[in-house]
Protein backbone atom coordinates (compact mmCIF):
# COMPACT_ATOMS: atom_id res chain seq x y z
CA UNK A 1 0.00 0.00 0.00
CA UNK A 2 1.25 3.00 -0.59
CA UNK A 3 1.65 5.68 2.10
CA UNK A 4 2.93 9.76 1.61
CA UNK A 5 6.31 10.46 2.25
CA UNK A 6 8.01 13.45 4.19
CA UNK A 7 8.10 16.30 1.51
CA UNK A 8 10.47 16.51 -0.81
CA UNK A 9 12.56 19.55 -1.36
CA UNK A 10 12.36 20.70 -5.19
CA UNK A 11 13.99 23.98 -6.65
CA UNK A 12 12.69 25.94 -3.66
CA UNK A 13 9.31 24.18 -3.42
CA UNK A 14 7.66 21.34 -0.74
CA UNK A 15 6.40 18.74 -3.44
CA UNK A 16 4.53 15.48 -1.90
CA UNK A 17 5.81 12.27 -3.21
CA UNK A 18 3.62 8.81 -3.05
CA UNK A 19 6.18 6.09 -1.79
CA UNK A 20 5.37 2.30 -1.75
CA UNK A 21 6.42 1.18 1.61
CA UNK A 22 9.41 1.08 3.57
CA UNK A 23 12.84 -0.46 3.46
CA UNK A 24 14.50 -2.79 6.09
CA UNK A 25 16.43 -0.68 8.83
CA UNK A 26 19.87 0.21 8.48
CA UNK A 27 22.38 -2.69 9.23
CA UNK A 28 23.75 -1.42 12.76
CA UNK A 29 27.13 -2.60 12.08
CA UNK A 30 27.44 -1.89 8.39
CA UNK A 31 30.85 -0.22 7.62
CA UNK A 32 30.31 3.68 6.27
CA UNK A 33 33.48 3.70 3.73
CA UNK A 34 32.66 0.55 1.93
CA UNK A 35 31.13 2.71 -1.21
CA UNK A 36 32.36 6.03 -3.02
CA UNK A 37 31.23 8.30 -3.57
CA UNK A 38 28.77 7.49 -7.11
CA UNK A 39 29.04 10.99 -8.62
CA UNK A 40 33.24 11.27 -8.21
CA UNK A 41 34.32 7.59 -7.75
CA UNK A 42 36.59 8.24 -4.75
CA UNK A 43 35.97 9.25 -0.89
CA UNK A 44 33.66 7.62 1.15
CA UNK A 45 30.02 7.14 0.64
CA UNK A 46 27.13 5.93 2.69
CA UNK A 47 24.27 5.08 1.10
CA UNK A 48 21.10 5.43 1.74
CA UNK A 49 19.09 2.43 0.12
CA UNK A 50 20.37 -1.49 1.29
CA UNK A 51 21.48 -3.91 -1.08
CA UNK A 52 19.09 -5.10 -3.87
CA UNK A 53 18.08 -1.46 -4.40
CA UNK A 54 19.32 1.61 -6.12
CA UNK A 55 18.77 5.23 -5.42
CA UNK A 56 16.74 7.52 -7.99
CA UNK A 57 17.53 11.23 -7.27
CA UNK A 58 14.24 12.10 -4.85
CA UNK A 59 14.94 15.68 -5.49
CA UNK A 60 15.90 15.83 -9.52
CA UNK A 61 12.56 15.69 -11.89
CA UNK A 62 15.63 15.54 -14.63
CA UNK A 63 16.21 11.74 -13.21
CA UNK A 64 15.03 9.12 -15.81
CA UNK A 65 13.67 7.46 -13.00
CA UNK A 66 11.79 10.24 -11.01
CA UNK A 67 7.71 9.68 -11.05
CA UNK A 68 8.60 6.44 -13.12
CA UNK A 69 8.32 3.29 -11.19
CA UNK A 70 7.79 2.88 -7.66
CA UNK A 71 9.91 4.19 -4.99
CA UNK A 72 10.37 3.08 -1.58
CA UNK A 73 11.25 5.31 1.28
CA UNK A 74 14.79 5.69 2.06
CA UNK A 75 16.92 5.47 5.28
CA UNK A 76 16.51 9.21 5.42
CA UNK A 77 12.94 8.97 4.60
CA UNK A 78 12.55 10.10 0.88
CA UNK A 79 11.09 7.98 -1.60
CA UNK A 80 13.93 7.45 -3.71
CA UNK A 81 15.35 3.67 -3.09
CA UNK A 82 14.33 1.49 -6.12
CA UNK A 83 13.88 -2.50 -6.62
CA UNK A 84 17.53 -3.66 -8.64
CA UNK A 85 15.73 -4.40 -12.08
CA UNK A 86 16.14 -8.01 -13.34
CA UNK A 87 19.57 -8.26 -15.11
CA UNK A 88 21.30 -5.80 -12.53
CA UNK A 89 22.66 -6.54 -9.18
CA UNK A 90 22.93 -3.35 -6.53
CA UNK A 91 25.53 -4.15 -3.85
CA UNK A 92 23.96 -1.54 -1.32
CA UNK A 93 26.28 1.56 -2.70
CA UNK A 94 22.51 2.74 -4.36
CA UNK A 95 23.96 2.52 -7.73
CA UNK A 96 23.33 -0.78 -10.33
CA UNK A 97 25.86 -2.80 -11.93
CA UNK A 98 24.37 -5.22 -15.27
CA UNK A 99 25.49 -8.70 -15.53
CA UNK A 100 28.32 -8.95 -17.15
CA UNK A 101 27.88 -11.34 -20.44
CA UNK A 102 28.89 -14.85 -20.29
CA UNK A 103 31.58 -16.04 -22.48
CA UNK A 104 31.55 -19.60 -21.85
CA UNK A 105 31.37 -21.71 -25.34
CA UNK A 106 28.29 -22.59 -26.50
CA UNK A 107 27.03 -20.59 -23.60
CA UNK A 108 27.74 -16.71 -24.90
CA UNK A 109 25.48 -13.72 -24.34
CA UNK A 110 23.62 -11.74 -21.83
CA UNK A 111 23.03 -13.39 -18.34
CA UNK A 112 20.07 -13.41 -16.17
CA UNK A 113 19.48 -12.59 -12.58
CA UNK A 114 15.93 -12.16 -10.96
CA UNK A 115 14.75 -8.51 -9.50
CA UNK A 116 16.54 -7.28 -5.84
CA UNK A 117 19.84 -9.11 -7.31
CA UNK A 118 22.78 -7.96 -4.41
CA UNK A 119 25.86 -9.58 -6.41
CA UNK A 120 27.55 -10.58 -9.05
CA UNK A 121 26.71 -13.88 -7.81
CA UNK A 122 23.49 -14.30 -8.65
CA UNK A 123 23.87 -13.48 -12.13
CA UNK A 124 23.61 -16.47 -14.42
CA UNK A 125 24.22 -18.02 -17.80
CA UNK A 126 21.64 -19.48 -19.38
CA UNK A 127 21.26 -23.23 -20.67
CA UNK A 128 22.41 -24.11 -23.96
CA UNK A 129 19.86 -23.60 -26.45
CA UNK A 130 18.36 -20.95 -24.26
CA UNK A 131 18.91 -17.14 -24.00
CA UNK A 132 18.39 -14.21 -21.49
CA UNK A 133 14.78 -13.11 -22.05
CA UNK A 134 13.61 -9.44 -23.31
CA UNK A 135 14.52 -8.28 -19.56
CA UNK A 136 17.21 -10.21 -18.81
CA UNK A 137 15.60 -12.18 -15.42
CA UNK A 138 14.80 -15.67 -17.21
CA UNK A 139 15.96 -18.00 -19.66
CA UNK A 140 13.56 -18.46 -22.59
CA UNK A 141 14.10 -20.20 -26.24
CA UNK A 142 16.02 -18.63 -28.27
CA UNK A 143 14.67 -15.67 -30.18
CA UNK A 144 17.27 -13.13 -30.65
CA UNK A 145 18.08 -13.74 -34.80
CA UNK A 146 14.00 -13.22 -35.70
CA UNK A 147 13.38 -10.49 -33.29
CA UNK A 148 14.99 -6.91 -33.13
CA UNK A 149 15.82 -6.63 -29.09
CA UNK A 150 16.26 -3.03 -29.01
CA UNK A 151 13.00 -2.43 -30.75
CA UNK A 152 10.86 -5.03 -29.18
CA UNK A 153 12.25 -4.43 -25.58
CA UNK A 154 11.06 -0.94 -25.77
CA UNK A 155 8.14 -1.94 -27.27
CA UNK A 156 7.56 -3.67 -23.75
CA UNK A 157 8.72 -1.40 -21.65
CA UNK A 158 6.05 1.26 -22.86
CA UNK A 159 3.36 -1.16 -21.56
CA UNK A 160 0.78 -0.14 -18.79
CA UNK A 161 -0.85 -2.09 -16.43
CA UNK A 162 -4.80 -2.67 -16.91
CA UNK A 163 -4.92 -0.81 -13.68
CA UNK A 164 -4.70 2.85 -14.19
CA UNK A 165 -3.03 3.29 -10.95
CA UNK A 166 -0.11 1.17 -11.66
CA UNK A 167 0.86 2.75 -14.25
CA UNK A 168 3.74 1.00 -15.87
CA UNK A 169 4.16 -1.76 -12.55
CA UNK A 170 2.53 -5.25 -14.87
CA UNK A 171 1.35 -7.60 -13.12
CA UNK A 172 3.73 -11.16 -15.20
CA UNK A 173 0.73 -12.05 -16.82
CA UNK A 174 0.19 -8.45 -18.01
CA UNK A 175 3.77 -8.80 -19.02
CA UNK A 176 3.56 -11.96 -21.21
CA UNK A 177 0.60 -10.15 -22.88
CA UNK A 178 2.87 -7.03 -23.76
CA UNK A 179 5.85 -9.36 -25.00
CA UNK A 180 3.58 -11.02 -27.08
CA UNK A 181 2.11 -7.69 -28.41
CA UNK A 182 5.34 -6.28 -29.56
CA UNK A 183 6.84 -9.48 -30.37
CA UNK A 184 3.59 -9.62 -33.14
CA UNK A 185 4.58 -5.82 -34.09
CA UNK A 186 8.12 -7.11 -35.04
CA UNK A 187 7.53 -10.04 -37.35
CA UNK A 188 5.77 -13.07 -37.53
CA UNK A 189 9.05 -14.97 -36.85
CA UNK A 190 9.47 -13.19 -33.54
CA UNK A 191 5.85 -14.44 -32.08
CA UNK A 192 6.39 -17.65 -32.95
CA UNK A 193 9.33 -17.61 -31.31
CA UNK A 194 8.21 -16.01 -28.18
CA UNK A 195 5.09 -18.09 -28.33
CA UNK A 196 7.47 -21.49 -27.34
CA UNK A 197 8.28 -19.36 -23.95
CA UNK A 198 4.49 -18.15 -23.40
CA UNK A 199 3.39 -21.65 -23.65
CA UNK A 200 6.43 -22.85 -21.69
CA UNK A 201 5.42 -20.50 -19.17
CA UNK A 202 1.60 -21.21 -18.93
CA UNK A 203 1.48 -24.96 -18.95
CA UNK A 204 1.99 -26.67 -15.91
CA UNK A 205 3.91 -29.59 -16.13
CA UNK A 206 2.07 -32.63 -15.66
CA UNK A 207 2.81 -36.63 -15.86
CA UNK A 208 6.59 -36.15 -14.23
CA UNK A 209 7.74 -39.76 -13.47
CA UNK A 210 11.07 -40.96 -11.74
CA UNK A 211 11.35 -38.10 -9.91
CA UNK A 212 12.12 -35.45 -12.57
CA UNK A 213 11.43 -32.03 -11.63
CA UNK A 214 9.81 -29.39 -14.34
CA UNK A 215 12.19 -26.96 -15.42
CA UNK A 216 12.59 -23.45 -13.62
CA UNK A 217 9.83 -21.23 -14.23
CA UNK A 218 7.48 -23.84 -16.11
CA UNK A 219 3.76 -22.58 -15.45
CA UNK A 220 5.02 -19.93 -13.56
CA UNK A 221 1.88 -17.89 -14.97
CA UNK A 222 -0.44 -20.86 -15.46
CA UNK A 223 -3.98 -19.31 -15.63
CA UNK A 224 -3.09 -16.33 -17.22
CA UNK A 225 -5.47 -15.34 -20.19
CA UNK A 226 -2.58 -14.32 -22.60
CA UNK A 227 -3.38 -15.74 -26.11
CA UNK A 228 0.05 -17.51 -26.85
CA UNK A 229 -0.60 -17.98 -30.23
CA UNK A 230 -1.10 -14.19 -30.94
CA UNK A 231 -4.11 -14.72 -32.74
CA UNK A 232 -5.57 -11.49 -31.57
CA UNK A 233 -4.17 -8.11 -30.59
CA UNK A 234 -5.47 -4.78 -30.23
CA UNK A 235 -3.41 -3.28 -33.01
CA UNK A 236 -2.31 -5.35 -36.43
CA UNK A 237 -1.10 -3.36 -38.90
CA UNK A 238 2.00 -2.81 -41.09
CA UNK A 239 1.27 1.14 -40.06
CA UNK A 240 2.15 0.21 -36.56
CA UNK A 241 5.61 -1.67 -37.50
CA UNK A 242 6.43 1.18 -39.73
CA UNK A 243 6.31 3.88 -36.90
CA UNK A 244 8.40 0.89 -34.56
CA UNK A 245 10.85 1.03 -37.29
CA UNK A 246 10.88 4.91 -37.63
CA UNK A 247 11.61 4.96 -33.37
CA UNK A 248 14.11 2.79 -33.50
CA UNK A 249 15.90 5.90 -35.94
CA UNK A 250 14.95 8.82 -33.65
CA UNK A 251 15.80 7.24 -30.67
CA UNK A 252 12.46 6.96 -29.00
CA UNK A 253 8.87 5.69 -29.19
CA UNK A 254 6.24 8.50 -29.78
CA UNK A 255 2.98 5.94 -28.36
CA UNK A 256 2.32 4.76 -24.82
CA UNK A 257 -0.09 2.03 -25.41
CA UNK A 258 -1.88 -0.40 -22.66
CA UNK A 259 -0.85 -4.25 -22.31
CA UNK A 260 -3.20 -6.19 -24.63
Amino acid sequence: MRTIANLAFLSGWLVPQLAWGSIEPRPTLEDKCRCQDPLTGSGCYEPVCPAGYYKCCATCTEAPCYGQTKMYLSWRGLPECIECNPGDFCTGCDTFTGCPDSNQPSRAGPRIAPAKSMSMGDCESCPVGLEASFDRGACMMKYTDVCNVDVVSRCIRSCKAEDASKGKDLTPCERMKCTMYCAKQWSPQCLNAVSQYCLFSTTLASSMQGGIEAEEGQGAIVGCDVDCSGATSHVASMGVLAVVLAALLSGSLPWDQSAP
